[in-house]
């Protein structure tokens, strides 16, 4: 699980690196796709219940299960990858969010590996961030706090993982990120158990919840919240099956991590190596 964990992390971190304006989904499939080959592993997606592609893209209103495809990305878009790999008979998956054209962009899929300064209002080399109008300024600022939202909602999620501990603090924790940011948790889909199985119980809802199921050790799942900016209703689209959108146009975000539940604590198992 470890070795699958890293793996999964390691084909994330190159989906985002691509994610920059004029590039499609598409190619940023592809380049993963044979990047999981040529490492002996399989895009646990592929074929899984006829998805057609080796990763989820999802861009904009689009909260997740999105299928990679020929549109450009633009500056400002909100890109979300969900990238998982089959190795050593078991999964590993993962998923960031980044903020394509944005001058820290990195910085949101580096999670627990490194320190989010408040503004990170610079690029790379540390230089401030130069905007081309007000609104694209306002478009990728706004990106980037709900990105932020994401991603500590899923770190706040971590903080409650350990043995002796219930589900229940997960889904709290996360809705306490969310009502901090104004932001809505989606309700309809759920972090999973993993291991030999892509998707197996424990289910965990990313809201405050009922479920009283204590975290053991040897336990491994995924917290996945998807955070919105207006309302976290969502629907699917019936053209493929798969494309989940907000039912009322609003951007959403997504961060998810594997965890164990040790026994001491918990341990991520897609860190960056």
């Amino acid at each position: 699980m470890r070795v699958a964990g890293r793996l999964a992390r390691r084909f994330l971190n190159l989906a985002c690196s691509l994610a920059v304006p004029g590039v499609t989904t598409e190619i940023i499939d592809d380049i993963v796709h044979d990047a999981i080959i040529s490492a002996g592993a399989y895009p646990s997606p592929l074929n899984y219940a006829n998805f057609p592609k080796s990763l989820c893209s999802s861009i904009n209103e689009v909260v997740c299960h999105g299928i990679p495809d020929g549109r450009m990305l633009r500056v400002g878009d909100i890109a979300s990858f969900d990238v998982s790999c089959f190795v050593g008979g078991v999964h590993g998956d993962n998923c960031a969010t980044v903020v394509v054209g944005e001058g820290c962009v990195g910085s949101w899929w580096e999670g627990r590996d490194k320190d989010i300064s408040d503004d990170c209002g610079g690029n790379n080399n540390g230089e401030e961030q130069k905007f081309h109008s007000t609104e694209e300024k306002e478009v990728i600022l706004s990106g980037r706090r709900l990105a932020r939202a994401a991603s500590e909602a899923v770190e706040a999620a971590i903080d409650e993982c350990g043995p002796g501990r219930c589900l229940t603090s997960i889904g709290e924790s996360i809705s306490h990120v969310a009502d901090a940011y104004g932001y809505g948790s989606v309700e309809r889909y759920r972090g999973h158990g993993v291991g030999e199985e892509f998707h197996c119980a424990p289910f965990i809802r990313h809201y405050r919840n009922n479920d009283r199921l204590e975290m053991k050790p040897g336990m491994v799942f995924t917290i996945e919240p998807m955070l919105t900016e207006g309302d976290p209703d969502c629907i699917e689209w019936t053209c493929d099956g798969w494309t989940v959108v907000t039912r009322d146009g609003g951007r959403a975000a997504q961060f998810e991590h594997m965890v164990l539940i040790t026994d001491n604590g918990c341990e991520v198992l897609t860190l960056s190596e």
